[in-house]
């Protein structure tokens, strides 16, 4: 071969050399936007109107990405600039807006997913809960505080360096190792400046920080509010009594393939509360964790997981699961039930169900003042709004059902309260007030055995009959009622009268008696008409 020959030959081979590593190097240089980054689909959530702030979502599986992403993206995708660790959680408490959130592990590997978010006391002073970065140690089931008290799932949270601790997380304050012995102050000052120093906190919250982050989980606990984080539901003392469950927290798209309203277009009336009613695929799951939305907020305003009436008008009421996978859309139209209150009532009679023929023309009516009944620590009357009195008893848990009213032409309510093994709530209303709302014309309670009630003159579940007498005289009405199915539901009830016995809406009080011991196990008040 000529020596030029070989010249070329070298040349051409080493081109094709230099051609195979570039386009190597080029391959390599863009393989993670070609075949990595389009295959991950990334989907951003504006920030919500609770001030939730943007979550990036992405729906892979973690092992081997972050390999191949600089620090500097990993810093970027880290929206909320938190320390990362091993633990699956990372919990955020901001001091001036008294909640405490927990975060889970993005497919980065990040704590951008916010699982939930919870209202919290911290100390009376600012000094009391410092802030800082600190790890989970540990946890006890209930806590015995010096006053002999107890706590429960209080999980001890200290700096990492030094130690410094004492502090809890942990539940309201009880007086029993009992969910039915809470000192109810104590969950009613969740959300403020109160403890001597730990993060108390609803019973959920606790159980969750006490179940789900393991010892050297992180807690960040910083001052004011910088993220704006809000709690995703009120805090009612009757959460509290009940023994809390993790259910809510399993991803939704594990365990529903879909969901919709029961409903398409539903019609309320100015005040009026509703629970919409969701349908599953399948239909035997038993909690949906959904986060709630409407285009209209100066219609409708949403408590949890129901809605309040508040402006006549239309509004589109949307519900989220919490990985933004599933929604559903609804109408909702408020209107205004007008009522005539300038005529007075028909006359629909009392409750017929007590022999009054031994009642001689000596009976001595009780006050009307004294026709009211204290449910945790507030009072309420016949003809007051339903809305206090579902607020108290809590607003996402009783059953309506409609009545044609026996006063006014239009639907009278029954709103029912099913405890189990407390017994039952239930209330009456009647659309008589001037803003076309419901008012009270009933509240009875049956078999209950909750001591968060009483009537006008301190009577209390568990006090005898001759402690009623003592309260409120010898004047009264008495029926008996068995039931040969059910003993438990045989009752003897003494009626006190605002008047004439069983005369057409005049009110009354009464009581629910064991027909063995005599103890009260119930009460209630009653009246057929507006006493306005």
């Amino acid at each position: 071969m000529k020596r030029s020959d070989k010249i070329l030959s070298a040349l051409i081979t080493m081109a094709m050399t230099l051609a195979f590593v570039s386009v190597a190097v080029f391959i390599s240089l863009h393989y993670n936007s070609w075949f990595v980054d389009q295959d991950i689909p990334r989907q951003l959530t504006a920030s919500s109107s609770d001030a939730h702030g943007s979550t990036v979502t992405l729906n892979m599986d973690q092992s081997g990405l972050t390999s191949g992403i600089s620090d500097k993206a990993l810093d970027e995708l880290n929206i909320y600039d938190f320390p990362q660790g091993d633990s699956p959680y990372f919990i955020y408490v901001e001091k001036g807006a008294h909640t405490l959130s927990v975060f889970e592990k993005d497919n980065y590997g990040l704590y951008t997913k916010r699982v939930y978010t919870w209202s919290t006391a911290t100390g009376k002073t600012s000094v009391l809960t410092p802030v800082g970065i600190f790890v989970v140690g540990a946890k006890e089931e209930w806590h015995v505080w010096p006053a002999k008290t107890f706590s429960p799932y209080a999980t001890k949270y200290y700096e990492k360096d030094n130690h410094y601790g004492g502090l809890f997380i942990h539940g309201p304050i009880y007086r029993n190792k009992n969910f039915y012995t809470l000192f109810e102050n104590t969950a009613r000052q969740i959300g403020t400046n109160c403890s001597s120093g730990c993060l108390r906190t609803e019973t959920e919250a606790a159980y969750f920080v006490y179940e789900m982050c393991p010892e050297g989980t992180m807690v960040k606990i910083v001052e004011g509010s910088p993220l704006g984080f809000t709690p995703d539901r009120i805090v009612y003392p009757y959460n509290q009594t009940i023994t809390p469950s993790l259910d809510k927290f399993t991803n939704p798209s594990k365990i529903v393939e879909g969901f919709r309203f029961a409903e398409e277009t539903h019609t309320m009336e100015l005040g009026e509360q509703y629970a919409p009613e969701v349908i599953t695929v399948p239909e035997d799951v038993e909690y949906l964790n959904l986060n709630w939305t409407t285009n209209n907020p100066a219609i409708i305003k949403i408590s949890g997981d129901s809605i309040w009436a508040v402006g006549t008008g239309s509004a589109l009421l949307t519900a989220t699961t919490s990985d933004d996978m599933l929604s559903a859309t609804m109408l909702i139209k408020v209107t205004v039930h007008n009522v005539d209150t300038s005529q007075e009532p028909p006359d629909v009679g009392g409750k017929m169900t007590e022999d009054n023929s031994n009642i001689t023309e000596e009976y001595e009516p009780i006050s009307e003042s004294l026709i009211y009944l204290t449910i945790n620590k507030e009072d309420f009357a016949i003809n007051q709004s339903i809305k206090p009195l579902l607020n108290n008893l809590g607003p996402h848990f009783y059953q309506k059902k409609p009545a044609q009213s026996c006063a006014y032409d239009g639907l009278d309510k029954f709103f029912v309260y099913e405890y189990i093994n407390r017994g039952s709530c239930s209330i009456s209303t009647v659309p008589m007030l001037a803003d076309g709302g419901d008012a009270i014309c009933e509240i009875e309670f049956k078999n209950y055995t909750d001591a968060k009630l009483e009537s006008s003159k301190g009577i209390k579940l568990g006090d005898s009959f001759e402690a009623v007498k003592k309260a409120y005289g010898p004047y009264y009405t008495e029926v008996s009622v068995e039931d040969e199915k059910n003993p438990n539901n045989s009752f003897i009830r003494i009626t006190y009268w605002a008047g004439k016995p069983n005369d057409p809406g005049v009110p009354s009080l009464y009581f629910t008696l064991d027909p063995t011991t005599k103890v009260v196990k119930g009460m209630g008040i009653y009246s057929a008409r507006n006493m306005g």
